[in-house]
């Protein structure tokens, strides 16, 4: 489209409420840099624009609704008559695949690029990732692999899945609320979820509980010695559902085990 990127904006999500922004993950510089014979970036909006408050709320100024798999011609024919139009426009959201055969190979090696190479984290994230490496490989003194495990359980993926767990009848209420409150017009009055729910376990299509991870590892030949790094954030039902998997494998640690109170402050 010959159009120029804004250093992309990361969602605010109601769920997860982390306010990080991109410049303060990636290193800035290089990634404007390693782009530069592919795509024009620019830091901020531009001063002569004076509808911020518009770019990210208002219909005028957002591309919604863009099809998951939309090839490139969907962006020349659909896009960018918009953004010749309003002079800057919000597109969202995007396909989150690394490659997919509806976009020409150039393209497809572009996105190779930018998530290997132009997307390099900041030193002191670099730094402290190496720190939790050494430390876990240090954990057998000697440099035995270990597995870093992300269990996808938190409690905002457990509410989006719509899938139903074992819990108390206080938990599932607790959830459902949740439900209610975040997806409301996914909700309705939750009448026709349980069957759904049961489909879609049935289909694999629900996060496994740690438990269950539990039982695949042990299947898949890991011995109970087997040192794993949790890398998830707080599991949804805490210790009490992180229990199985614990009893599995003992030697599970977190980044909470591993740093240090200064480190994690």
């Amino acid at each position: 489209m010959n159009a120029t990127l804004i250093l992309p904006v990361l969602k605010q999500d109601q769920i997860w409420k982390d306010q990080t922004k991109f410049e303060d993950i990636f290193d800035v510089d290089h990634f404007i840099n390693y782009l530069k014979e592919d795509v024009r970036i620019v830091r901020d909006i531009p001063d002569w624009f004076t509808e911020k408050d518009e770019l990210f709320t208002s219909i005028k100024r957002t591309v919604k609704n863009v099809p998951k798999y939309a090839s490139a011609q969907f962006y020349i024919d659909n896009v960018f008559p918009r953004i010749k139009e309003k002079k800057i426009m919000s597109i969202k959201p995007f396909v989150d695949r690394l490659g997919y055969d509806n976009v020409p190979m150039e393209i497809n090696r572009l996105r190779c690029r930018v998530n290997y190479h132009a997307l390099k984290f900041l030193p002191d994230i670099e730094e402290m990732a190496d720190k939790l490496a050494t430390r876990m490989r240090n954990r057998t003194g000697s440099l035995n692999p270990y597995m870093a495990l992300h269990l996808r359980f938190e409690k905002g993926m457990v509410g989006l899945s719509f899938c139903d767990f074992a819990g108390t009848r206080e938990e599932k209420a607790m959830m459902a609320t949740y439900r209610q409150q975040q997806w409301p017009r996914r909700y309705k009055n939750g009448s026709h979820l349980w069957s759904l729910a049961l489909e879609k376990r049935k289909e694999g299509r629900c996060p496994l509980e740690p438990g269950e991870i539990g039982i695949i590892l042990r299947e898949m030949g890991y011995t109970k010695e087997t040192q794993i790094y949790v890398a998830s954030g707080q599991v949804y039902g805490g210790n009490n559902r992180m229990a199985p998997l614990r009893n599995m494998f003992p030697n599970l640690v977190s980044k909470e085990d591993l740093a240090s109170k200064e480190e994690m402050e």
